[in-house]
């Protein structure tokens, strides 16, 4: 009996080695996963109420290093983050049939300031990540002139970096409706 422990667990251990790591390129690469909409209502600071629509947008990501998202110390350490964005993402708006360009102030996306491998040891990683965003029905000439008061469809350009700079390719989300009746 004893001998049949010893040769299974000899297997197992094989096996274990023969797994292989997953081979991503040093650049990251996306893929679009969803975007759905929530519907809320919310106080609107005048003693009434609006409506905000939460628009979530998910991605898939691959990366050979897994040098995404950044510590707090390694942002207050290191200059060259000083104003380094990990997560863009830019606003097209459909008019007449074609999505335009929208811009926004501040630009939606930002930091992820967090790293995606707690032991930061470098290796290959992938997962996805949430993203979301809010338009608020009472403020929407705010985001932009060209949005109207009802019906805007939208879609987004999403791209991330990692920690040596290098950008991934660009996704488009399936398009979503906001400030809908």
């Amino acid at each position: 009996m004893r001998k049949l422990i010893g040769i299974v667990a000899i297997i197992l251990l094989s096996l274990g080695a023969c797994v292989q790591e997953p081979s991503f390129s040093s650049t990251p690469a996306i893929s679009f996963k969803s975007i759905q909409k929530i519907t809320k209502s919310s106080n609107d600071g005048f003693g009434g109420t609006t409506k905000i629509d939460s628009v979530i947008m998910s991605i898939n990501f691959q990366d050979a290093e897994g040098d995404l998202g950044l510590t707090e110390a390694q942002l207050k350490s290191d200059p060259k983050y000083r104003d380094f964005r990990n997560f863009e993402v830019a606003v097209m708006l459909q008019k007449n049939g074609v999505f335009i360009p929208i811009t926004f102030t501040p630009a939606l996306g930002g930091l992820m300031n967090f790293n995606f491998k707690p032991n930061q040891k470098a290796g290959p990683i992938e997962g996805s990540i949430d993203y979301s965003t809010q338009f608020v029905y009472a403020f929407y000439k705010g985001y932009s002139p060209q949005f109207t008061a009802k019906n805007d469809t939208l879609k987004f350009k999403i791209f991330i970096r990692d920690n040596a700079f290098n950008q991934s390719n660009t996704i488009e989300t399936d398009p979503i409706v906001i400030f809908k009746d």
